[in-house]
């Protein structure tokens, strides 16, 4: 399954401190000169770091002065690279030019499972020493579940950022459109159907209109976003791997659970009830659904139904209102995913200038000072604070991040601090995502039973066929899913796979998690 990736890259839109990296080019070194006084000042120890995202390289006099703060704060002389492409496979390509080419690159972002395979390779850095000696700050105020989230074998790979939601996707559903329809948020699988039904047929828009959509997706996911938050109503472990009464993991759509909550999608298809353009829908589509006020009920993560969205639909139905909700099915869990609380590290290579000073740069955003700095500039000349810790940009625009002249560039750690808001910027989208949050985090959850060990897939016997089994079940689904092939026809499906390298890539899944299991000291 490729459920690491989708999370990944859903973080990297919507999660803005989560994914710190990418642009065509590299930022222009800071300012070297005297101080103000005239005096000469410490030019500090260089060291180079991988930025994936370019929207954070804004080319301003404040980023210099923020550079300096840090300088002076730490003694790193922090030079920022970024992408030529942006994130994902562009940023790793750049990552392993320059590691290859013996270009200077001392610290930059991985997830978890790059950072296992590239300490296994002999490239980065176990932290647990640096952090004893120059990381107090991170050790104090990281959770340690975090920081166990990025251990291996006894080694801390990296840094970890914080993810502050305890559930990532969830099924969210017009509570303003229920009130109007008096009906109550549905709590079993029978009752949203009863749901879907009336807002196909009850125009529930009030434009006199039958162009509601009760069931569509966003955060640009298709069905698999409809078997994360569907699949726990019908499946023992959602859409994780569950174990049979031999104790032996399986894929879920192998669980007699799966065939029912396929039957269920392709009945809810056929009556009309999902979106038909879901399957080749875009995100910007999808928001554009939301937005015209269509969709009824949504499949999505937790900002979703926010940015581009909701965001737009307020300004015609301003008292709007998704709420996020879960079914209970009679054999499934009944509980969402619980999230990870990191996805990604920032590491230390092996090859680098200073690693003490690299980890004293970090463990200065340990401390709020620090974090606020990295963060949004320097209070005063980049930014001003609101009632409640709320940040306002001293800019055109004080509540539009791209107005900002500086935004992140230097941030590494990201802390879940206690009393403070997750998404600090004091606009309508911050504040939204902050309530969502909240809801959000009130779902009931679990963790699944081989949460925290690291496959690698690269030792499978079953690796070379990854691809091509994935690629067969997702192009089934959707075939069952449209009509092409009966429903009927799915055990011989699942059969097929099987044959094709199932068994094999069961049995080296079974293999890795019996070794973490008797080893107990997996992350």
């Amino acid at each position: 399954m490729s459920l690491h990736l989708w999370i990944r890259s859903a973080l990297a839109a919507l999660f803005p401190v989560l994914a710190i990296a990418a642009s065509a080019c590299e930022s222009p070194e800071p300012e070297q000169g005297g101080s103000k006084n005239g005096q000469p000042h410490n030019p500090g120890i260089q060291i180079v770091g991988l930025n994936c995202n370019p929207s954070f390289d804004r080319k301003t006099a404040e980023e210099r002065r923020v550079h300096d703060r840090i300088r002076e704060q730490t003694g790193a002389d922090v030079r920022i690279v970024f992408s030529d492409g942006g994130s994902g496979g562009p940023c790793r390509s750049k990552r392993n030019m320059m590691l290859s080419s013996g270009e200077q690159l001392d610290f930059a972002e991985l997830s978890i499972s790059e950072a296992v395979q590239e300490f296994n390779e002999g490239l980065i850095l176990p932290l647990n020493g640096l952090l004893d000696k120059y990381g107090l700050n991170l050790r104090k105020n990281v959770v340690p579940e975090a920081f166990q989230r990025a251990t291996y074998e006894g080694n801390i790979l990296g840094i970890p950022i914080e993810n502050g939601l305890l559930t990532l996707n969830a099924l969210q559903i017009r509570a303003d459109w229920l009130a109007k329809l008096q009906l109550s948020i549905p709590k079993t699988v029978d009752e949203f159907e009863h749901v879907l039904k009336a807002f196909k047929e009850r125009d529930p828009d009030g434009n006199g209109m039958p162009d509601t959509v009760p069931l569509a997706v966003a955060s640009g996911g298709a069905f698999n976003m409809l078997e994360s938050v569907v699949g726990p109503s019908f499946l023992p472990q959602a859409f994780n791997w569950w174990q049979d009464a031999d104790g032996r993991l399986k894929p879920p759509e192998l669980h007699p659970g799966y065939k029912e909550f396929l039957a269920r999608l392709v009945d809810w298809n056929n009556k009309g009830y999902l979106w038909e353009d879901m399957l080749l829908s875009t995100a910007t589509k999808q928001q554009e659904l939301i937005a015209g006020n269509r969709a009824g009920s949504v499949a999505a993560t937790y900002s979703g139904t926010i940015l581009n969205a909701g965001e737009a639909l307020r300004k015609t139905v301003p008292d709007y209102s998704y709420v996020p909700f879960m079914l209970e099915g009679a054999h499934g869990i009944n509980r969402l995913p619980a999230a990870p609380i990191a996805y990604s590290v920032w590491v230390i290579f092996k090859k680098n200038a200073d690693p003490e000073t690299v980890m004293k740069y970090f463990d200065y955003q340990g401390t709020y000072e620090g974090n606020m700095l990295a963060w949004f500039g320097i209070e005063g000349d980049n930014y001003t604070m609101a009632p409640g810790g709320m940040v306002e940009f001293i800019a055109e625009d004080k509540t539009d991040l791209s107005k900002a002249k500086y935004y992140a560039k230097y941030k590494t750690a990201f802390i879940n601090w206690p009393g403070k808001p997750v998404w600090p910027i004091n606009a309508w989208v911050s504040g939204e995502y902050n309530l969502k949050r909240e809801q959000m985090n009130r779902l009931p959850r679990f963790e699944s039973i081989d949460s925290g060990v690291f496959y690698d897939m690269t030792k499978w016997e079953s690796f070379p066929k990854l691809n091509d089994l994935n690629a067969y079940f997702n192009e089934q689904k959707v075939r069952v899913y449209n009509g092409e092939i009966p429903f009927d026809n799915w055990d011989g499906i699942v059969g097929r796979w099987l044959d094709m390298g199932g068994r094999q890539m069961i049995d080296d899944r079974n293999r890795q998690y019996a070794a973490a299991a008797g080893r107990k000291s997996y992350q």
